[in-house]
């Protein structure tokens, strides 16, 4: 075998021992607790800001606005796939949001709230 065959060889070795697959997960964020069964217990207009808090834990974020407070909660959910090859790579993220907000008057009682826990779709 002549020399540039053996380097040959040894560089298409390496560039397939180099090429891969890769996997990605990540998970952020307020573990989520506001599921209806549980928000379900809040009231708009009754219950005080200290029940939220005692109910779901701390929020991701506290927004001040000018007679009202929220509080955000947030949990993001990324799931991925890859191929690392030498001159291409791909990668692939899928990623889903849960969250609430809950919005409380300058007595800190509960006036609104929304909630959405994104359940991705299998397949």
């Amino acid at each position: 075998m002549t020399k540039t065959r053996s380097l040959a060889l040894v560089a298409g070795l390496g560039a397939t021992l180099l090429a891969g697959c890769a996997q990605y997960e990540n998970r952020r964020g307020v573990e989520v607790t506001w599921e209806d069964k549980v928000t379900s217990q809040l009231q708009r207009g009754h219950s005080s800001r200290s029940e939220v808090l005692a109910l779901l834990g701390p929020p991701s974020q506290v927004i001040s606005l000018e007679e009202e407070t929220v509080l955000y909660y947030l949990f993001e959910k990324s799931k991925g796939n890859g191929l690392i090859l030498i001159l291409y790579n791909r990668m692939q993220i899928d990623t889903h949001f849960d969250r609430a907000i809950f919005f409380f008057n300058d007595q800190d009682i509960l006036t609104d709230y929304a909630t959405r826990i994104d359940e991705p779709a299998q397949g």
